[in-house]
């Protein structure tokens, strides 16, 4: 992992983003946030729900686990969708049908109910993250693709950072349904002007050969667009460093469903914090994490600018970020609301960090046609180890504690970490001296 070559001092300067670059991060963003707000309102007023509908935690389990087994099947369907037809139609549908979801699992009066209205949102929630990769590499040129995906990706953030005090709000202030159908109307509104905002794009600056001028405002029909000869999925799946992101995907993964559907539960009925108290502190892990991803995106982007190899300089901060995760293992062994907090920020933060760090990977390893099949190849595979931890995750509870599932989350990332600098660190230094 030695740095490359300098950049010529003499190189023109770095595409600035278009307008209408802009505008689609910006949309993207919005349907994030709701892609998060919407999967988190269940995990929030789970005390509510367990008494109003009548179930336990390990029927809670299995209520993750209808959400996730549709998740995990329509990540790779959707992404071989997304390279197929295109971002506007699918992000469209996708945003419909989970906002569809979150208005019937707020009609819902039986736990039968729920649970049918949790599979349709599975189904449609993740094929937002592929659209969210091809539309980037559609429209952003490429010296600033690190950025505009970590401002992008970790946008579910702020729908996690506003869940808390907002469906506390609207449960208290209404009820425990209106924080389902509120947002649900909200969503449907944003797929509608996706679908006219996403009508045209501009080809990447790198797929313009030579091209080193700011892109210009002036949309292209998709079907005309400039972009890489169509690459078969197959490609992916020959390759080792792929097969390395995969591996890294199904021992990692598991760490981020497990904070997000359980760590609500958890501050409440084991940390003593009221609704109105989770509200209030909530929302701070993945504020920080928002604000790191950033400042992540800016960093790889800026050493990218001064030639330095943008994949190793991921892979730098995988090995420390992950060095770092082991503090997990420690929330339950501390009394202090404020200490627990701090740490599944840590954790939460790093696991966002890694998520885009994903993407950067995919972004400068393989062509741009195959970058949506790849996002949903390696959602679906992960999603596939969180869906057999949180479907054990209630027996697991009831045998150990939460003391068990910490600890041996901690450990995840770290050995994710050899793996990625193993694979992926060695073949960049043998490609680097070949040069």
């Amino acid at each position: 992992m030695t740095q490359a070559p300098p950049a010529d001092t003499g190189a023109a300067p770095a595409a600035k983003m278009p307008r209408k670059a802009w505008l689609i991060i910006g949309l993207l963003m919005a349907l994030l946030v709701l892609n998060y707000f919407d999967r988190q309102t269940v995990s929030i007023l789970k005390p509510i729900m367990k008494v109003e509908l009548a179930f336990d935690d390990e029927a809670y389990s299995l209520l993750t686990f209808a959400f996730m087994l549709p998740y995990i099947v329509m990540y790779i369907v959707s992404g071989r969708l997304i390279d197929r037809i295109g971002t506007r139609v699918c992000m469209t549908l996708f945003a419909i049908g989970w906002s569809v979801a979150n208005i019937a699992s707020g009609l819902s009066h039986t736990f039968g109910h729920l649970v049918a209205s949790r599979v349709l949102m599975g189904a449609a929630e993740p094929g937002a993250f592929p659209v969210v990769q091809r539309a980037i590499l559609n429209w952003v040129p490429v010296e600033r693709r690190a950025l505009a995906i970590s401002i992008a990706t970790p946008a579910g953030n702020i729908g996690a950072i506003l869940a808390p005090p907002l469906i506390a709000l609207l449960a208290t202030s209404f009820s425990w349904r209106a924080a389902f159908v509120i947002p649900g109307l909200i969503g449907i509104a944003i797929a509608i002007v996706w679908w006219f905002a996403d009508a045209k794009r501009t080809p990447p600056a790198a797929a313009v050969a030579g091209a080193a001028s700011p892109l210009s405002d002036t949309a292209l029909p998709e079907a005309e667009a400039v972009d890489e000869e169509p690459a078969a999925v197959g490609t992916l799946l020959k390759d080792k460093r792929f097969w390395s992101i995969v591996a890294v995907r199904m021992i990692s993964d598991p760490v981020w469903y497990f904070y997000l559907f359980w760590i609500p539960g958890y501050l409440q009925e084991r940390a003593g914090l009221s609704l109105a108290e989770l509200g209030a502190v909530g929302g701070i892990p993945f504020i920080v994490a928002v604000v790191l991803c950033m400042v992540f995106g800016r960093v790889v982007d800026r050493y990218t600018e001064r030639g330095h190899d943008p994949i190793r300089v991921q892979l730098r901060i995988f090995a420390f970020s992950a060095a770092l995760m082991p503090l997990g293992a420690l929330i339950t062994m501390t009394s202090s609301v404020f200490i627990a907090i701090t740490i599944i920020t840590v954790v939460v933060s790093i696991c966002q960090i890694w998520f885009v760090g994903y993407n950067v990977l995919l972004a400068g390893l393989f062509p741009i046609k195959v970058n949506a099949s790849a996002v949903g190849i390696l959602g679906a595979v992960g999603a596939s180890t969180s869906l057999v931890l949180n479907l054990l995750a209630g027996s697991i509870l009831a045998q150990f504690d939460y003391i068990a599932l910490f600890a041996g989350l901690a450990i995840l990332h770290p050995l994710s970490a050899v793996i990625l600098i193993v694979v992926i660190g060695r073949s960049r230094a043998r490609a680097a001296a070949i040069a």
